[in-house]
């Protein structure tokens, strides 16, 4: 039986210093060593597998074939070695080592970037997944994530706890071009047709009920399932949307297209919770929604005061556990 060389994670990290730094010299101060001993390192490397994996001819000193293939495989096994480290260390740090959240679209899109950098030490990996409440909502069943910021989901599951994250109202966005009557929504809709979210998502469904609770049924000509699409309909003069805060930040791009007003007629909101198992996550969750309330103070409302003032009074941050039921 052939024994294998033995290659060891340090041989590796100083090949691919030397390669990243573009030379012995450059690698041995990155790795605070000398350049003699990484000259050494890597034509042992090169004895142990018996074949050149550098071409020293040419400056800075380039890859051979074999070099290049041990080069990525080194990168990978790096990179697994340290998350490793930090994965065994991460219960004495209290951190967890792998952390899957679902959040629904437009919380994603605009909260979910600022609160994962500002939660980032909380788990060694994290893995969001974005989509329909629904969709996230089977996902917490199946125990595919830990936890899902959604909107009108749980409320009759037993064992998960429910952290109140935003309730934020619908209000009406209209073409900034359009300058019609905009205080009959049955008028609006002759003028114009009604952008509808899709009744696929939780969001789509609560405008439908409305509409219906104000005997409004404008013809179903436009449908789309992100936010960001029916702001961009609503900018590019399409038509009319009634949408909220957070999804009108998804279309940011199209902001200065959009004018938002007040809705004509009964007003009505949108609820979004953080929900976990219960027992699972410990301080995790109520550190999540703490953290979620000053992105939202800080990058949410100074623009949606901007061009929704009406809106912040109405909009609740945070706040609020509903214990699980059963």
């Amino acid at each position: 039986m052939t024994q294998r060389p033995i290659v060891d994670l340090r041989s590796l990290d100083v090949l691919v210093a030397v390669i990243d730094a573009g030379g012995m010299t450059a690698a041995a101060r990155r790795l605070g060593t000398t350049q003699s001993a990484v000259s050494q390192t890597v034509a042992n490397l090169e004895g142990a597998l018996g074949v050149q994996l550098i071409d020293r001819s040419v400056r800075p000193p380039k890859l051979t074939v074999p070099g290049g293939i041990l080069y990525d495989r080194a990168k990978a096994l790096l990179d697994a070695a340290q998350e490793a480290v930090e994965q065994a260390r991460a219960p004495e740090r209290h951190v967890l080592p792998h952390l899957r959240v679902g959040l629904v679209d437009s919380f994603a899109a605009t909260i979910g970037p600022h609160l994962i950098r500002a939660m980032r030490g909380a788990a060694v990996h994290w893995s969001v997944w974005s989509g329909l409440s629904p969709e996230h909502e089977r996902s917490l069943l199946d125990r595919e994530v830990d936890l899902i910021v959604a909107g009108d989901v749980g409320e009759e599951i037993e064992g998960l706890v429910r952290h109140h994250v935003l309730t934020e109202p619908f209000f009406l966005a209209v073409p900034r071009a359009y300058q019609g009557p905009t205080d009959d929504l049955s008028d609006l809709a002759q003028r114009l047709d009604l952008v509808r979210y899709s009744t696929r998502s939780t969001f789509g469904r609560k405008v439908e009920r409305h509409l219906r609770r104000i005997r409004l049924a404008p013809p179903r000509r436009l449908e789309f399932d992100t936010a960001d699409a029916v702001i961009a309909m609503v900018g590019a003069g399409v038509g009319w949307a009634v949408t909220t805060p957070i999804c009108f930040l998804q279309g940011l791009a199209h902001m200065r297209s959009v004018r938002c007003l007040p809705l004509p007629g009964p007003g009505f909101s949108r609820r979004l919770d953080l929900i976990a198992r219960q027992h699972e996550l410990g301080e995790l969750v109520e550190e999540l929604v703490a953290a979620s309330t000053r992105v939202m103070e800080e990058h949410c409302l100074p623009v949606i005061a901007q061009h929704a003032p009406f809106a912040v009074d109405k909009m609740v941050l945070g706040g609020g556990t509903e214990e699980p039921r059963g």
